[in-house]
């Protein structure tokens, strides 16, 4: 009988689903994070493109998704205002280079949470490019040891 309930409990645990996290990136220049789902609940604060996320749940209609960043910030945000397109995030101070290496020039500095569109990958080292608030402030685009990322 107990090799039974084992052979029945491992049979569980072998077709039971696994949860899949599901990512997804922010898609507007400036996305509001609200308290709730919906445009009459408080501001929390706010994300920038590219800003890569865990969509935790959403509301009853999908029209509203419950977001989580690399550092757990959580918030609503219209579903509308996400994309399927990769992103990454700064996890700490990043050097972007000019090549996929500790040795190259760096092309521009970011600080912690900066946002990036994912490009390519080669080995340890990702390519990211940016879209600043401020045109004038130009392109970031360059390449970042993946340790220092957090997206997809």
């Amino acid at each position: 009988m107990k090799k039974l309930i084992a052979l029945f409990a491992l049979l569980v645990l072998v077709n039971a689903p696994v949860f899949a996290q599901k990512y997804a990136s922010v898609n507007a220049k400036r996305a509001n994070i609200r308290t709730c789902a919906g445009t009459k609940c408080a501001i929390k604060f706010y994300m920038w493109r590219y800003t890569p996320v865990i969509m935790v749940k959403t509301n009853e209609d999908k029209s509203w998704v419950l977001v989580k960043d690399f550092e757990g910030y959580n918030g609503w945000i219209s579903a509308d205002l996400l994309s399927k397109d990769g992103g990454m995030s700064a996890k700490v101070d990043v050097n972007v280079r000019k090549s996929p290496s500790a040795t190259a020039d760096i092309v521009c500095t970011v600080q912690k949470g900066y946002p990036f569109k994912y490009l390519a990958k080669q080995g340890k080292w990702i390519q990211v490019s940016d879209e600043p608030v401020n045109a004038k402030d130009g392109v970031c685009k360059g390449w970042v040891y993946n340790a220092n990322l957090w997206g997809f």
